[in-house]
């Protein structure tokens, strides 16, 4: 039977070039209001699968334009009711729904003490959507499932296009990666063997780094949400600074290893779990790396703003496929809903 979840992953190819006919109008009002507006630094604000799209966009942004991005912690509106000063400043707010009362609280208030905003969502006529100073509609259809698989794919594509657009590129042929997520999608065979290995498996380490983080960060949420494992995600960087003593053969590390400026850095990691004796199943397309793996799925090769997708759909499936060789209902878990509020 053919789950939801199956059906969504599967729909990425054509629902980002959705993602790119919504947004591309958009963009270059909002590159001419950052200019208007003085703006020098940009927030994300969002939770769960939205927040790992934060995180790529903090590593990605910086580095394609300059500009400084920071995470904004809703608690500091929803809790502590503090006022930050945001003159000069862009709230990005990334939320499937748009419809979160929390979500919608932190908003209003960053606009209230000056903030420019961008609304991500899947939602047009959500109150986000709305009540942003520009709304950037990711328009990949009803997402059925509880697990935010197109939707992490669609909010990278959303925030890629306004990095683009931020650095003055507005012509930047993006509908390539969207048909290069279907290289993904041809190794879900592959991948449903190695889940047929991991499924009673548990207590993941997942590692990665850079503009991996936040696809590191998702392969860890989507194997707790679906298939009920504990998993934790590292920085292979901060993984040495004590949580390094995890390693033994008793120890389960996935690897998100793309062939790029921290190859060394992989290679040199999956040695050190291996000689420990850990089980180690790796995504990669670093030869050393596969070489070393227990488990391995051999990744096409990607660039640094291309790896953050095509692991992302591959993480998508690995959860999918786990959680399917446990007997789970991956497409409604326990105690979730498709809308969380929290505060």
């Amino acid at each position: 039977m053919t789950t939801l979840m199956q059906q969504e992953i599967f729909s990425e190819p054509s629902m980002m070039k959705r993602t790119i006919a919504a947004c591309s109008p958009v963009l270059p009002e909002i590159a001419k209001a950052f200019k208007e507006k003085n703006i020098t630094n940009i927030v994300t604000m969002a939770r769960g699968t939205s927040d790992n799209a934060a995180t790529v966009f903090s590593f990605v942004c910086p580095l394609k334009t300059g500009i400084k991005v920071g995470k904004y912690h809703p608690s500091l509106t929803t809790v502590y009711d503090c006022d930050v000063d945001m003159k000069n400043t862009c709230m990005v707010v990334i939320s499937q729904s748009g419809m979160s009362k929390d979500t919608i609280a932190v908003m209003q208030k960053a606009m209230k003490n000056g903030a420019m905003t961008i609304a991500v969502t899947n939602n047009a006529q959500s109150p986000i959507a709305k009540d942003a100073d520009f709304h950037l509609f990711m328009d990949v259809e009803e997402e059925k499932s509880v697990a935010a698989t197109k939707t992490y794919i669609g909010e990278l594509f959303a925030l890629y296009m306004l990095t683009e657009a931020l650095g003055g590129k507005f012509d930047s042929d993006i509908n390539k990666l969207a048909d290069r997520i279907q290289e993904s999608l041809d190794l879900n065979p592959e991948i449903a063997k190695i889940a047929q290995k991991l499924y009673t498996r548990n207590n993941f380490i997942i590692l990665s780094r850079g503009t991996m983080l936040g696809t590191g960060d998702e392969c860890a949420l989507k194997l707790t949400e679906c298939c009920y494992l504990f998993n934790r995600s590292y920085s292979s960087a901060n993984f040495m600074h004590g949580p390094l003593s995890l390693l033994d053969d008793k120890a389960n590390v996935i690897m998100l290893a793309p062939d790029n400026e921290c190859k060394q850095e992989f290679i040199d990691m999956a040695t050190r779990a291996h000689k420990l004796g850990a089980n180690l199943t790796v995504f990669s397309n670093i030869p050393e790396v596969l070489e070393l793996a227990d488990n391995k799925i051999v990744m096409p090769k990607a660039d640094t703003t291309e790896a953050p997708v095509l692991y992302g759909t591959a993480i998508s499936l690995l959860a999918l496929n786990i959680g399917l060789a446990k007997g789970l209902n991956v497409d409604t878990p326990r105690n979730l809903n498709k809308v969380t509020i929290t505060l």
